[in-house]
């Protein structure tokens, strides 16, 4: 289509990449007979353009959607397309093309597939011509979007808009639709009111017909912050709606193209930063930090060689070896069963467990840092050392080729307490007593420090907390000051709220940075006690008991003896399912912000013992679980109470939501905060059940798209419901009828 009309400035004209412009005048001749003639490309004898065709491609996926995750969304259509006419094939074939021409990370092979594929359904076949298939050819990475998984997993949604967008162009006047074509404005007018709008969808066919006018970004709400970030340059934003947007953001182009030399993205260096604030957030040297926890320290024991064979040159050489020579180099293996199938070329199908994990864990599991206890047999130890590199492969090595460096600390030989493990690889991490026991054995302290990270922990500020977790900052600033007062406090909430989450991340905003070595977690339970949570005592191997000292007993005597200005955070999931005075016994008075310091005689040690001021508890109480008695009202004056709320309204969450970009998504989100409302009225349940945000947060090890949105509904929220209104079910059914709405 042409601009002119349009009198689009030369400097704006000069500023779109040209490669972004190619693929629009490409695509642009599709687009051409869509709006015009009604011609397909791929076969011009076909008329495909009409509403008829839109009309019968749209029923055949918009009423007959096949749900569920069973099937990929190509082969649905596969199934929704079987048996149609050669006009609909072939409009569903153009579509296809449209829809993908302007992904930048689509591989050639790709789009020429899916393109393929659809065609495959036609009677008589039909030929890609050219220029169609030296299009398709383009590599990818050289031009277009990057829309995310939200846009690649919604095919259907958007074959059913762009159809029902056709049905209504061809309703329309000849005098609406050559005014239309001419004025990209009255365009983008008409594609909103042809029905429910799919801003991905339209905002590329946007961009394709009016490149000079429109960006080439698929999500309304990536747009927004766009607009938003450069607002000020334009003196601020005239509106939120799309067509307020999008001319906001024609004038912030024509207003850097005057600032920026050459083409650009508002991804492109330079110009990113203007907006993005999340970029400065992000910078490695400002002490921001990842979503990821850090890596403990690991213990592992481990066998140089059958009977420590290997020692004395393992020792001397400063390495740890391991066998298993007919493998190459461990990196190429991609996982476990990839190592076992190496392990059994024969196909013998034996499991090889421990043989397997010894392997996996020495490449990939252990890490720099970590400590190993290299042993003899069952009965010895003969060094400690501590692993100072990555695994590699020396093929120039006789045998043992897969390699660590090691800085042995001790050599001994020790005689092990019992019997060891006789796997040649052990991670004896979660072990704590034994891992004590050795450090003792070697190293000769009563009481062996176990620093739980072999580096210094990341920072972590209120920033990090606040980018993290889905709370305002003068709420996150109360909590801070409750937790100051009352050295204790119990985050309640709902399920799905992030209390867990949270309250190990307030636990390091507090520290000021990521370190668990002063942060523990237990989880109470209805058989919980005194004995498990501080101390009591236990059956031996021998048949007779010895006095075993509790987490929360060695957590404060590690407090003790750190800084007493280093705070120390314990934190207790599921509180209000224990027997509180049942665990806590003298342990309520000591906790008290006001008698930290103060002695009590233990009831099991002839000893006192205080809870000293720089530890810190914190508990999580879920108001959803009808199984749990009032708390106890002695633990009540001893804590503070912080409701924790669903923060679909916080800045966080929105800040996700807008990333995300789905309409899917924002549709859900809109019918749970209705529904939230409507628990929070029922007198049965109230607030406390309402549903939590992290139901809808950013899903990890999956992708973010509308199969992950389908089966929260349907596996999650859906069974909460029937059990909410176990008694109510026409009401359970209602409302489960609105959340697949917003899915569908």
């Amino acid at each position: 289509m042409t601009n002119e009309a349009q009198d689009v400035p030369a400097a704006v004209a000069a500023s779109r990449p040209a490669a972004d412009m190619t693929i629009a005048r490409e695509a642009g001749e599709v687009i051409a007979h869509m709006l015009g003639d009604g011609q397909s490309m791929i076969d011009p004898a076909t008329t495909i353009w009409t509403a008829e065709a839109a009309e019968d491609l749209r029923a055949r996926i918009g009423d007959n959607p096949i749900i569920g995750t069973g099937q990929g969304q190509w082969d649905k259509l596969d199934q929704q397309l079987e048996g149609a006419s050669r006009e609909v094939v072939l409009l569903a074939a153009e579509l296809v093309f449209l829809r993908e021409h302007s992904l930048r990370s689509a591989k050639p092979e790709t789009r020429r597939t899916h393109l393929d594929r659809v065609l495959a359904h036609l009677d008589s076949p039909a030929t890609i011509p050219e220029p169609m298939s030296a299009w398709l050819a383009r590599p990818s990475g050289t031009a277009g979007l990057e829309p995310g998984s939200w846009y690649n997993g919604a095919l259907w949604r958007h074959v059913i808009w762009a159809s029902t967008f056709v049905r209504h162009w061809n309703g329309l006047t000849p005098a609406e639709r050559e005014k239309a074509r001419s004025d990209p404005w009255e365009l983008q007018r008409v594609m909103l009111t042809s029905g429910d709008d799919r801003s991905d969808i339209r905002n590329v066919l946007q961009f394709l017909s009016w490149p000079d006018v429109f960006e080439p970004i698929s999500s309304a709400s990536m747009k927004a912050k766009v607009r938003d970030g450069l607002a000020d340059r334009v003196g601020g934003s005239t509106g939120d709606d799309p067509a307020s947007m999008d001319r906001d953001l024609l004038k912030i182009r024509a207003a850097l193209a005057h600032e920026v030399e050459g083409p650009f993205h508002f991804w492109s260096p330079g110009v990113n930063e203007l907006w993005d604030a999340s970029l400065d957030e992000s910078d490695p040297d400002d002490g921001a930090t990842d979503e990821t926890e850090p890596r403990p320290r690991h213990y592992w024991l481990y066998s140089p060689g059958p009977q420590a064979s290997e020692w004395e040159e393992f020792s001397s050489s400063s390495i740890m070896a391991i066998g298993w020579d007919e493998l190459d180099d461990l990196a190429t293996y991609p996982n476990r069963e990839a190592v076992r199938q190496a392990l059994d070329p024969e196909g013998t199908g034996g499991s090889m467990k421990n043989d397997v994990l010894a392997i996996w864990q020495f490449q990939n599991d252990m890490a720099v840092g970590d400590i190993v206890f290299a042993k003899r047999g069952r009965r010895e130890i003969v060094g400690r050392g501590e692993v100072t590199s990555e695994a590699r492969f020396e093929p120039e090595r006789d045998s043992y080729r897969h390699v660590r460096s090691v800085r042995w600390t001790h050599t001994g030989p020790w005689e092990h307490p019992g019997d060891a493990a006789t796997k040649t690889l052990t991670d004896i991490t979660t072990y704590r007593d034994y891992v004590e026991s050795l450090e003792t054995l070697v190293t000769g302290e009563d009481e062996p420090l176990l620093p739980e990270t072999p580096t210094p922990p990341p920072a972590y500020d209120k920033a990090s907390f606040l980018k993290e977790v889905y709370l305002s900052d003068e709420r996150y600033e109360r909590l801070r000051a409750l937790l100051a007062r009352k050295k204790n406090v119990i985050l309640a909430g709902p399920p799905g709220v992030g209390k867990t989450y949270a309250a190990k991340r307030l636990a390091y905003s507090v520290m000021g940075a990521k370190d668990p070595a002063r942060v523990q977690v237990v989880q109470f339970h209805q058989s919980y006690s005194y004995e498990d949570f501080m101390m009591g005592y236990r059956p031996t191997e021998t048949g007779g008991f010895t006095l075993a000292e509790g987490p929360f007993y060695r957590f404060c005597e590690a407090a003790r003896a750190d800084d007493s200005d280093r705070p120390h955070f314990f934190i207790i999931d599921e509180i209000n399912r224990g027997n509180i005075s049942k665990i806590f016994g003298e342990l309520l008075m000591l906790i008290e912000a006001d008698k930290r310091g103060h002695d009590l005689r233990l009831l099991y040690k002839n000893e006192s013992f205080s809870v000293p001021a720089n530890v810190h508890i914190i508990g999580m109480m879920n108001t959803a679980d009808r199984s749990l008695a009032v708390l106890d009202y002695a633990l009540r004056r001893r804590f503070g109470f912080f409701e924790m709320p669903p923060g679909f309204d916080s800045a966080g969450f929105g800040r996700w939501q807008q990333e995300a970009g789905s309409p899917t998504l924002d549709r859900l989100v809109d019918a749970v905060v209705e529904l939230n409302a409507v628990i929070a009225d029922d007198p049965a349940l109230g607030r406390g059940f309402a549903i939590g945000h992290s139901f809808l947060s950013r899903p990890a090890g999956t992708d973010a798209d509308d199969a992950w949105l389908y089966s929260v509904v349907e596996d999650e929220l859906i069974p909460l419901l029937d059990e909410y209104w176990f008694d109510e079910p026409a009401k359970a059914e209602e409302w489960a009828g609105r959340l697949r709405a917003a899915v569908a």
